[in-house]
């Protein structure tokens, strides 16, 4: 029987033996630490804009990680909730010590998977890389497979910088991996320093919640997972403060002992979530920045803020942190720190994660140089999935940037590279309107069925609320409206003057027609409120809104659509000899030899190659297929 390893039990390794499994596929997950499975090492939340996206879709699929948070929840709430239905995401804070539970007993009580504990030291293959023999192990036992799925976080020569200490370690309290970073450098892999960092905890008892603003979270609390009944956990509020002119101070007199302005730090950190540090240096005129005060379990005392990761010793950070308006008496319980890993550079992977120069071997999460739970888990979750596939000789899954948010991010990897920690943006994808996260399932329902990872049971779920969706359009199609009907009342109250006679649909189009009265209309319909499981009568009256009022820009953005499916589906032959070719540019020739894309979709999206280059790219490419 074929098996698969994978490397690694954090979020990216948890989605990759979970799909494996599910799939049927003999699966065992291989980590430092069985306690540590699921173990939220920086913010202790899930989703966010962009970010619950992917958790969505990932759901969608099969995955974990939905269910996991629903499960183990604390605070749940919608970003960007008035910007419109395609870009406003979910967001929870997890009860840490829970989910970490969670995540372990799941994956304990899945058929087809196995936990093992150890470190991976060495990959081995018959022939020099070709041939997967398994993985060697540090107590030199061998855990034979056919697969394998690294997924390494940030323990790949990890360094935890604090000041002016450095410490080898994956995280606080966990040693690094070495053997099998140099295996993988020396194997001729291109690799960097990336670096994340980490916020300090502090004891709840020391903090005067009083002196906070309260952000509560939504009641009631709306599910991640397509699949999830209720919201078990107790929910709390967070809380948000502010820093002042004396944090500043204190950050900008210190910077020499900061490990990252003191010259201790050679990797490149993440854009988007920067420490303290940067914050005042790359923000000067911005007078104060905002820091998250979340809880991290029910179970425990420790608060975590969010906003506030530093690399600074621990007496700079306890003066930092009591600079801040109710924090007078703070006490830290865990100092914040940096982190800097190896990462390999994801121009090196095929499209369906896989490593080109290494057969049967694939790589997810950061070692990708990726930042955030949820892109790991994304990656994680396609890598097994087309681990499994590769084994059983069938075509990899391949999501287009217009199918999924974990297809935008998969194709900006393996096309574009990056040389800092990625991290998922709604900006990012040029169709977002086709991408809103409350129809992932809808959206993906075809490759879920490929994939056959979800039951019957949860494919009939989503099958029926699609029929539903369309029974719902199909009334307001049919539904007439005059100035004496009842939807005529409606509109009338609305502020609107109906000279002639209408589809529902048309009303609702009509900028007046808000929630409210949209609400009331939807009423009218036989069956509109009628218990489903999975339905929501408030957000399925957004979706419907959303799909009325944006349906002339989804199809001007279709028609936009196809030309670029076709150059996606032309694809570039493994043995062309670009380097040779005529006609094209010196840098598009360096960018092709670099990037080497699988499709002329690929190509085209690769900064400095242009369309011309593309389309005698093609020429090439159709002239050599006549030979």
């Amino acid at each position: 029987m074929k098996q698969v390893v994978v490397i690694g039990g954090g979020h990216a390794g948890i989605e990759a033996a979970h799909i494996a499994a599910r799939m049927g596929m003999a699966t065992t997950l291989l980590t430092m630490n069985l306690d540590q499975i699921g173990q939220m090492s920086c913010n202790p939340s899930i989703g966010g804009v962009g970010k619950g996206h992917m958790v969505r879709e990932l759901d969608a699929l099969g995955g974990a990680m939905g269910r996991l948070i629903d499960a183990t929840g604390i605070h749940f709430r919608i970003l960007n909730e008035s910007r419109g239905v395609a870009v406003r995401g979910p967001r929870a804070q997890a009860d840490k010590v829970k989910y970490r539970s969670a995540a372990r007993r799941l994956l304990e009580h899945l058929p087809n998977l196995k936990l093992r504990q150890g470190m991976a030291t060495a990959i081995l293959w018959a022939g020099g890389t070709r041939g997967l023999r398994g993985v060697e192990l540090l107590d030199g036992s061998v855990l034979p497979c056919d697969a394998v799925v690294v997924t390494s976080g940030t323990f790949l020569n990890g360094r935890i910088l604090i000041g002016e200490r450095r410490l080898e370690a994956g995280r606080a309290g966990e040693p690094a991996s070495t053997h099998l970073a140099d295996q993988l450098k020396a194997l001729g892999l291109r690799n960097r320093r990336l670096k994340t960092g980490t916020s300090p905890r502090l004891a709840r008892a020391s903090i005067d919640f009083s002196r906070l603003e309260v952000q509560p979270g939504d009641d009631p609390p709306r599910p991640f997972s397509f699949f999830s009944r209720e919201i078990p956990q107790p929910q709390v509020p967070c809380h948000i403060v502010h820093t002042t002119a004396e944090t500043e101070a204190i950050v900008r007199e210190n910077l020499p002992k900061s490990s990252l302005y003191g010259g201790h730090i050679e990797g490149v950190g993440p854009r988007y979530c920067p420490s303290i540090e940067d914050k005042f240096v790359k923000f000067p005129d911005k007078g104060r920045h905002q820091i998250f005060v979340e809880p991290e379990s029910l179970e425990t005392e420790e608060i975590y803020l969010a906003g506030l990761s530093t690399s600074m010793p621990p007496d700079v950070q306890l003066r930092m942190v009591r600079s801040l308006p109710g924090f007078k008496g703070a006490e830290i319980l865990r100092p914040g720190y940096a982190i800097e890993y190896d990462s390999f550079d994801p121009l090196q992977l095929r499209r369906d994660l896989s490593v080109e120069s290494l057969e049967g071997v694939w790589f997810a999460g950061q070692i990708n140089g990726t930042t955030g739970y949820e892109e790991a888990a994304g990656q994680g979750l396609l890598a097994g999935l087309n681990a499994v596939r590769w084994l059983r000789g069938q075509e990899p899954v391949v999501l287009g940037r217009d199918q999924a948010y974990l297809g935008v991010m998969v194709d900006d990897l393996v096309t574009k590279g990056t040389d800092e920690p990625y991290r998922m943006l709604t900006a990012r994808a040029e169709h977002r309107l086709g991408l809103a996260c409350d129809v992932a399932d809808a959206r993906l329902l075809g490759v879920a069925r490929e994939v056959g990872a979800l039951t019957v049971g949860e494919l009939a779920l989503v099958e029926a609320r699609i029929d539903r969706r369309e029974r719902l359009r199909a009334q307001c199609d049919a539904a007439w409206v005059t100035q004496t009907s009842p939807f005529g009342s409606i509109a009338a109250a609305a502020g609107l003057r109906l000279d002639a006679g209408l589809a529902l649909s048309d009303l609702l189009r009509r900028q007046h027609m808000g929630p409210a009265e949209a609400d009331a209309c939807l009423t009218l319909l036989a069956g509109w409120a009628e218990p489903q499981a999975g339905w929501n009568p408030a957000w399925e009256r957004d979706l419907l809104l959303f799909d009325l009022r944006y349906a002339p820009y989804r199809e001007r953005e279709a028609r936009l659509l196809e030309g670029h499916r076709a150059w996606d589906h032309v694809r570039i032959p493994a043995d062309f000899r670009i380097e040779h070719l005529h006609g094209l540019s010196k840098e598009v020739l360096e960018k092709l030899a670099l990037h080497r894309p699988e499709t002329l979709g690929q190509a085209s999206r690769i900064p400095g190659v242009t369309p011309a280059a593309v389309t005698l790219l093609h020429l090439h490419i159709h002239r050599s297929q006549r030979i």
